[in-house]
């Protein structure tokens, strides 16, 4: 019976140092963000303050060639969930802006299968505003964006929010012409 207890106890000590081995040496993997998580510019700028090269690296790189494959197809809705994919795992400001500019022309698709009313509009242009806020806030973290670009995403920015507050179509705004709205 002793003898039975001994080699239990060494049995366990053994596995547990060998968990504990195996949990310094490998540690989780960190976790993707959410589709909800990428329109929160806060929540984007400190995972990528933790994980600056991204997570699942090789499948953000094929997801995102996807999507660019897919863009060049206008197919909206697969480029749409393939710069998606890759966003979860590495919210770079060019993803994150192929992302919204992919999911302004599927809305913009949709839209206009449904009659080209202008119902859903407000809804899908705070939708682009707080993923292009996500976009300029990756880039304070990574600065990959050139200065065009900067200029590019705040003037949608700026667009978008005078639009939400006024209600009003402005003459010259990227995402309308993205979303196929025009004043």
């Amino acid at each position: 019976m002793r003898m039975r207890s001994a080699r239990l106890l060494w049995l366990v000590h053994g596995m547990l140092v060998a968990l504990m081995a195996r949990a310094h040496a490998d540690p989780m993997p960190a976790r993707v963000l959410t589709q909800m998580q990428l329109s929160k510019p806060e929540i984007v700028s400190a995972w990528l303050r933790l994980h600056p090269a991204g997570v699942e690296e090789r499948e953000a790189a094929l997801s995102y060639q996807a999507g660019l494959e897919q863009k060049g197809r206008k197919d909206w809705s697969g480029a749409a969930k393939s710069f998606g994919e890759s966003a979860i795992r590495h919210p770079s400001p060019q993803v994150l802006a192929e992302y919204v500019t992919a999911n302004l022309h599927m809305l913009g698709e949709i839209r206009t299968r449904n009659g080209a009313t202008s119902l859903g509009l407000d809804g899908d242009m705070d939708f682009a505003l707080r993923h292009y806020l996500s976009v300029m806030a990756a880039d304070e973290v990574l600065g990959t964006l050139s200065e065009r670009e900067k200029g590019q995403v705040k003037a949608n920015i700026a667009c978008l929010a005078d639009y939400l507050k006024s209600r009003q179509a402005p003459a010259v705004c990227l995402p309308f012409e993205y979303y196929g709205f025009r004043p």
